[in-house]
């Protein structure tokens, strides 16, 4: 004659406790993704045991939590870290397609601040360039600040209506 088989530990016990093994993973790991599999990991090692041989399930849960831990720890520390790439091997230059783009814009910016009267693309300059207010503008003009600012701004606008026309 056999034994009964029991059953395996039932849904109801890992509604019970799967939360709470969710949040002491994630405190513990600090990632949803490995906390969830690592609580499917010990939902599974339990389901091997007989409820009557485990005693206090929360406590065996738990005791299977922390080894799982452990193995986890153990496991990132035996690999490889990556090591940091060192900046100063990285190139500072952009990307070809960037700097093609890049090269495309200024020459498109110089051949509209050609079109510009002199006035304006000399306030423009002054102030971008060499950092002027627009009160010294206006003094190397010979304008009021407020129409040295008017030229910065007719020059911008200007530019920037034009630069992606092409």
């Amino acid at each position: 004659m056999s034994l009964p088989v029991d059953p395996p530990p039932s849904e109801e016990l890992f509604r019970r406790y799967s939360p709470e093994l969710l949040r002491f993973f994630t405190r513990q790991t600090r990632c949803s993704e490995l906390a969830a599999d690592l609580r499917q990991e010990t939902w599974l090692r339990l389901q091997g045991r007989r409820v009557e041989e485990v005693g206090n399930v929360r406590a065996f849960l738990y005791r299977i939590a922390r080894n799982l831990l452990i193995d986890h720890h153990r496991q990132q520390q035996s690999r490889p870290q990556l090591a940091p790439i060192d900046e100063t091997l990285e190139s500072q230059l952009p990307e070809p397609e960037r700097a093609t783009e890049d090269s495309r814009r200024l020459a498109r910016l110089q051949a509209l601040m050609e079109e510009l009267p002199e006035h304006l693309r000399q306030a423009l300059l002054w102030n971008r360039l060499d950092g002027l207010t627009q009160r010294e503008i206006g003094e190397r003009l010979g304008v009021s600040e407020s129409m040295a600012g008017r030229y910065i701004l007719k020059a911008l606008e200007y530019c920037q209506e034009r630069m992606d026309d092409r």
